[in-house]
């Protein structure tokens, strides 16, 4: 028996299992029930397909060969510590984690049950997604990233499979699984083994295998959020081809031509997704703060400029200002403000304008006609440079306060 059963529960009672969500090669994941706040949850079990086995009558999980239990106990304390890694990120794009326990001779941690569905499952489902929607899960992934690297946590697994989106099109980053912790001190807390998808997996992740601590230093320099931001970067590209992106062995060869974009897709997010995904991290964005910038200063892109100015390495603003839905909403509205008041300005100016004009016409009919005796009588040329002169420093000073 490769899962637990419907209706099974863990922790006396507190959890009690509904149904499986997922498996995989390190686990099982199920859709539970958390009793005491009468609550639906997300379970992971850590569970070896191969190596370990369950007695189907007390659900307890063994390893079927004595060779294999310090492998076993190792893993599994790798799953504990991706449980803590989470546990510590907060941020309502990052899966919480709201329990942790040992039970039936493995562990067990317990988080938010999203209600939706993987981004591959949706791809799968709808074929390649709109620039705007993929914009939209990018700006979100990026404060996820930006709060796991801010604690150097690098995910090393982003890939359409391991984001989940709701209803309401808010996405989550989940599995944890393969990141690694950077210490202060600059040691790594967990194993050196490295796992990668292909097409997601930049150079210095896909080239680089350790099999002691004599490699750790050069493991620290070359991996870090570079390299999550080239996954991203290719999930990305995935979700607006609905193909595979195109492997760093073919990016060092083709260049630009490895992308194959679809006409729909803006020359500003293809730069976006090119600059990502540049097969040598050194002209990759270094930080998520980079990526904040381009759209916080709402840069114009074109052809190869992106992370290019002048020439130099761009350098954009450390300075994170990440646009939540509301805040976003509240600049939309503030722009359609401005559009109005300049709209009113330009109508008041050009009533002045005309004011002038019929002024002159009417006095010049009228002093021809003997009906007025005016002293003086602007020529056409004063009217217009006065009603000019009026309407611009009136739309000048409310366009400044605006």
């Amino acid at each position: 028996m490769q899962h637990l059963q419907p209706n099974t529960t863990l922790q006396g009672g507190k959890y009690r299992i509904e149904r499986v969500l997922g498996q995989g090669g390190f686990g099982n994941t199920y859709v539970g029930y958390n009793t005491e706040f009468e609550e639906t949850v997300a379970i992971k079990e850590f569970f070896m397909k191969g190596v370990t086995e369950r007695n189907e009558t007390t659900s307890v999980v063994s390893v079927s060969n004595a060779d294999n239990v310090q492998q076993f106990e190792e893993q599994r304390e790798k799953f504990k510590k991706e449980a803590r890694r989470l546990r510590k990120l907060k941020n309502e794009h990052i899966v919480k984690v709201h329990d942790l326990f040992e039970e039936n001779g493995t562990a067990y941690y317990v988080m938010d049950y999203i209600e939706g569905e993987s981004l591959r499952t949706k791809l799968n489902r709808e074929g390649a997604l709109s620039e705007n929607h993929v914009l939209k899960y990018l700006l979100q992934l990026l404060s996820a990233l930006d709060t796991a690297h801010k604690q150097s946590i690098w995910h090393l697994d982003i890939k359409p499979e391991n984001i989940m989106v709701d209803r309401y099109g808010h996405v989550s980053l989940i599995d944890f699984g393969a990141s690694k912790h950077i210490e202060q001190n600059s040691t790594l807390t967990t194993s050196l083994a490295l796992a990668y998808t292909k097409g997601y997996c930049p150079p210095e992740l896909a080239d680089l295998t350790y099999d002691n601590q004599d490699d750790l230093v050069q493991a620290l320099k070359e991996i870090g959020p570079w390299t999550d931001i080239y996954a991203l970067g290719a999930t990305m590209y995935n979700l607006l081809t609905d193909t595979i992106p195109p492997s760093s062995n073919r990016l060092y060869k083709d260049g630009r031509n490895a992308f194959l974009f679809p006409s729909n897709v803006s020359s500003s997010t293809q730069d976006l997704i090119v600059w990502m995904m540049k097969p040598d991290r050194e002209d990759r964005p270094k930080k998520v703060s980079e990526l904040f910038s381009i759209f916080d200063q709402r840069k114009k892109w074109d052809g190869n400029s992106f992370g290019k100015e002048n020439g130099a390495s761009y350098e954009a603003s450390q300075e994170r200002h990440y646009l939540n839905h509301d805040e976003i909403q509240e600049k939309v509205r503030n722009r359609k403000d401005k559009h109005l008041y300049r709209a009113l300005l330009w109508f008041v100016g050009m009533s002045l304008l005309i004011s002038l004009l019929a002024i002159y016409f009417f006095s010049r009919i009228l002093g021809i006609a003997g009906v007025l005796t005016i002293s003086f009588i602007p020529s056409i040329e004063q009217s217009l440079l006065i009603g000019s002169i009026i309407a611009g420093i009136l739309t000048r000073f409310f366009y400044d306060e605006l």
